[in-house]
């Protein structure tokens, strides 16, 4: 009976390593961070997000979110606080795959940000309103295994727009 406190140390010990271990053996260690921040000046919605690497390796961010300062789709989860989604009405590309060219290279411990004015595409309604926004958060760890998308959401934020 008393050796069970150290058996269950031991435990603990050992799977504390398991992340370790897992880079050690090559495998990539990914983990990244989004984070979105919202002003409302002036009668505009600007998104600033904000991306950090926080894992052992490189990885891949779509260039549209980190570089671009328009959207070509709807990228965002944007809700009203009735949890109904809100429609984009900006501008929509079609276009074939995303190539190698359109993501961004996020080094290990570096943060990436950008800011993003979404007034005009998404249906804010008129008056003061609130809202929610969220973003998936996708993120390649392999630039050769473009179909291999992992997603790191960042966590919904809430704000008032009073829209014109």
């Amino acid at each position: 009976m008393h050796r069970r406190p150290f058996l269950l140390a031991a435990l603990l010990g050992a799977t504390s390593l398991l992340p370790a271990l897992a880079g050690a053996a090559g495998e990539p260690t990914v983990d990244v961070k989004h984070s979105i921040d919202i002003e409302t000046p002036n009668g505009r919605v600007l998104v600033q997000l904000t991306v950090i690497n926080q894992g052992r390796s490189t990885v891949w961010i779509p260039r549209e979110i980190l570089a671009e300062k328009e959207l070509t789709g709807r990228r965002f989860d944007l809700r009203d606080f009735g949890n109904r989604p809100i429609a984009y009405t900006g501008k929509m590309v079609k276009r074939a795959a995303l190539t190698a060219g359109d993501y961004q290279a996020l080094e290990p411990g570096k943060m990436l940000m950008n800011t993003i004015d979404i007034t005009q595409t998404y249906a804010f309604k008129k008056g003061r309103h609130s809202y929610n926004i969220g973003y998936a958060g996708p993120v390649l760890a392999d630039i050769r295994k473009l179909d291999a998308l992992t997603e790191f959401p960042a966590r919904p934020v809430s704000f008032v727009y009073s829209g014109q």
